[in-house]
């Protein structure tokens, strides 16, 4: 059952709270990132290519400065997205049943599951990697020096991708229960989504083919899952039939 609803005069005005709480928790938590943890930050973004004896510089007076601001914003942003996300749901959730209520909750809490799983893979396990093969293995006939800037943008478009498509299964489970898909398509169109794949590889990632492989390889693998979450979405369905 909805919950009464209010005058449009009432809906901005709570609008407008919702607004001024999540802007003011952002700016404390970038400034908390800022004062506290810059130093800790930029040693997380960077660390993986100082490892391999590259020099980090930068290109203008105002550039280091940029790139810690930028930083800490990112960080101070996901400090404050429990209380943002809170705010949005506060807002939304009196035109919503307690049915829809529940799958709100349900593929929020996994969404942020699986995108920071997805950015955790992407940085332990590929982001090495791919920084060895550009760096070391395609770069011996030069020296090297990275500009700071280009490389905070590399290693942003690097990892966000991996974020995005660990909400495959959930997409798949969400699409299922809504009568869209089911896990007999998604094995039958197995080869078109692996074309897919790959296109959509050499979009999102930096142009060139080890980025998109390495992206496209737990692509693959999270196209499988999003087969079984589809079969787990329509079994439920059909027991729930029964």
């Amino acid at each position: 059952m909805k919950e009464k609803k209010g005058t449009i005069y009432e809906h901005l005005t709570e609008l407008r709270r919702v607004f001024v709480i999540s802007i003011v928790a952002f700016v404390i938590c970038t400034m908390l990132c800022y004062f506290l943890w810059r130093h800790e930050l930029v040693g997380l973004v960077f660390n993986p290519i100082r490892k391999l004896g590259t020099n980090i510089v930068i290109i203008g007076v105002t550039e280091g400065f940029m790139i810690q601001l930028k930083l800490c914003c990112v960080a101070g942003l996901l400090m404050a997205s429990p209380v943002i996300l809170s705010q949005i749901i506060y807002f939304i959730l009196p035109a919503l049943y307690k049915k829809e209520k529940k799958i709100l909750f349900f593929l929020l809490f996994f969404s942020i599951l699986l995108f920071c799983l997805g950015v955790l893979l992407g940085y332990y396990f590929v982001l090495g990697i791919g920084l060895r093969v550009f760096l070391v293995d395609y770069n011996q006939e030069f020296g090297t020096m990275i500009a700071a800037g280009k490389y905070v943008t590399f290693f942003n478009g690097f990892l966000l991708p991996f974020g995005i498509t660990f909400q495959f299964p959930l997409l798949s489970f969400a699409l299922t229960k809504m009568g869209v898909l089911n896990p007999t398509k998604l094995r039958k169109k197995r080869g078109y989504a692996i074309l897919l794949i790959f296109v959509v590889a050499a979009i999102v990632t930096p142009p060139d083919v080890i980025s998109q492989v390495l992206l496209s390889l737990p692509m693959m693998v999270l196209y499988e899952v999003s087969i079984g979450a589809s079969y787990i979405a329509g079994r439920k369905e059909i027991v729930h039939e029964e």
